[in-house]
């Protein structure tokens, strides 16, 4: 479709590889997601279209990312059967799946329009959930960052620089401090202009 962001197909001739090779259903479902795609109301994000190394389906997916620095915090991707997909949070680099029901993963089974509709009220939903990033500074400069789901408190990841790490105690993913400032990157809830953004859940409590 012309003009949508969304699971845009890149031909692999440009990269001197071989043509997709979608059957009619496939092609149906790709058409009915990007349809649906273009009404949704959501920040941006990448998505593509494609097969996962064994070809055993045709796969659509979406990644959360930071912008600044630019850093996936994770993949979601639905691998289509032609009558059923299969779709959760991408667990490694060949796009498999993580099963656990925590993951929001699920199966569903139906003709292709539903099964497309499904999958995009699925994407939609994880692509309007806010989006935090946590810093904690020292010397006023960043030693460690973390993401999560503001909703939720689920993490989606975090990082430090080792260098500029203060001698406190660390946990594992966060350090125990109360973080700095944290930011706002992904939906539609704005920051409020001090310390915590407003979805933040570790800053004051409003009455």
């Amino acid at each position: 479709m012309d003009g949508n962001p969304w699971f845009v197909v890149e031909d692999p001739e440009e990269d001197g590889e071989e043509p997709w090779d979608f059957d009619a259903r496939e092609l149906a479902f790709i058409e009915a997601l990007q349809t649906r795609a273009a009404s949704w109301r959501v920040d941006l994000a990448h998505s593509g279209v494609g097969r996962p190394e064994d070809d055993s389906s045709l796969m659509v997916w979406v990644s959360l990312s930071d912008g600044q620095p630019r850093l996936v915090l994770g993949d979601r991707a639905a691998h289509f059967y032609g009558t059923h997909v299969r779709a959760g949070s991408v667990r490694d680099q060949l796009f498999n799946l993580d099963e656990t029901p925590a993951s929001g993963f699920f199966r569903a089974s139906g003709p292709v329009e539903q099964l497309a509709e499904r999958c995009a009220a699925w994407f939609e939903a994880i692509l309007t959930r806010p989006v935090l990033r946590m810093e904690w500074l020292s010397a006023e400069k960043v030693y460690a960052t973390g993401w999560i789901f503001a909703d939720t408190a689920q993490p989606l990841g975090g990082s430090r620089d080792h260098t500029l790490t203060p001698t406190s105690r660390w946990n594992r993913r966060t350090p125990h401090s109360r973080h700095h400032r944290c930011t706002l990157i992904r939906g539609d809830a704005e920051p409020q202009p001090e310390l915590h953004a407003h979805l933040c859940p570790y800053g004051p409590r409003r009455r």
